[in-house]
This record gives C-alpha cells, sequence and structure tokens, in this order.
C-alpha cells in the first residue's frame, strides 16, 4: 500500500506534467528545426531554379520582404520583419541581390536611411516564385481539411511562441535567471 503525502503525490503530479510538457516542446522544437530547415531548402531551389543562379534562403526572404508592400525598405526595417539581429548576414544578403541586378538603392536622407527596392529582375523573380509557390504548396496544401483556419490557428499560435522565445532569451542575455539555472547553488 502507498501511503505517500498529499503533499508528495502533489509533487509527484506536478513533476508528471512538467516533463510531459517538456517532451512536448522538445518535440515542437525538432520540429521547428526541422521545418526551418526545409522551408530554407525551398526558398534556395525554387529562387535558384528561377534566376539561374544561387540563392540562398535568407537572399531569397530579403527579396520578398523588399518588395513587401510596394515599399522601398531599408536595413532596420528588413531586419525588423524578418525577425533578425544577425545585421551583418542581411547586409551580406542586399550586397549579393544589387550585385545579381535584383535590387537597387534609392538614396535616403544619409546613409544610414539607405533604401531598396526591387528591379524589374527581382519583380519578375518574385513574381515566378509566387507562382510556383502556388502551382506546387498553396495546391498540396488545399488538399488538407480546413487548411485556411489550421494555418491561422498555427500562425497566432506561433506568434505567441515567438514572444515567449523573445522573453526567454532577453532574460538569459540580461543574465536574470535564478542561480539554481545556472548551475549554481
Amino acid at each position: 500500500m502507498n501511503d505517500m503525502s498529499g503533499a508528495e503525490g502533489a509533487a509527484q503530479d506536478h513533476s508528471a506534467d512538467l516533463t510531459l510538457a517538456e517532451d512536448a516542446l522538445t518535440a515542437f522544437e525538432w520540429s521547428l528545426w526541422r521545418i526551418s530547415a526545409a522551408f530554407l531548402r525551398w526558398q534556395s531551389e525554387c529562387s535558384t531554379d528561377l534566376a539561374g543562379t544561387s540563392i540562398s534562403g535568407l537572399e531569397t526572404a530579403v527579396l520578398h520582404t523588399i518588395r513587401y508592400r510596394q515599399k522601398p525598405k531599408g536595413l532596420s526595417e528588413i531586419c525588423r520583419l524578418l525577425g533578425r539581429d544577425d545585421t551583418a548576414n542581411v547586409q551580406y544578403a542586399i550586397k549579393k541581390l544589387q550585385g545579381l541586378k535584383m535590387i537597387e538603392r534609392v538614396k535616403g536622407r544619409s546613409r544610414k536611411d539607405t533604401l531598396y527596392i526591387p528591379t524589374s529582375t527581382g519583380e519578375k523573380l518574385t513574381q515566378e516564385y509566387r507562382a510556383v509557390r502556388e502551382n506546387l504548396l498553396v495546391s498540396m496544401i488545399q488538399k488538407i481539411e480546413h487548411s485556411d483556419n489550421n494555418l491561422q490557428s498555427t500562425t497566432e499560435m506561433l506568434e505567441l511562441l515567438t514572444s515567449f522565445y523573445e522573453a526567454a532569451t532577453r532574460r538569459v542575455a540580461s543574465s536574470s535567471l535564478p542561480a539554481s539555472y545556472s548551475g549554481q547553488s
């Protein structure tokens, strides 16, 4: 017979709940790594095929971001829209896209205010990319029952989880973790 106290039983239940939550988060993170890699491969393969030259997933994302809403974008806005803080990598992508004549600079008031717009070559690539995406991906996704609602719910969940990861990142970066988390006693 088990004569465990109520407190011990509650602690074990809490521990079991934490293990289930940790297992679920771990499975989610593995899926996130895989979908991130698959998405970047898709972007790169599609853009490379259409352009006839090697274009990375980040370069594809930067090009589409610059074209987004047909409004010129600066480096900080591109980084913000993509959720990137590695400005050097984004700057490299911008330079490569300029070299490929897919984007061009628009003078701002200062060097810091430099804006970028797609060229006709960049516009053409993004339009062709969209058509291939529609023919391949959208057509497959539409076969899933209620895909539009499922994608909308998933997007909302991912936005919420993004805010959790950002908050956790700030806590780690500011060293505000309790001593017990950092291995100190």
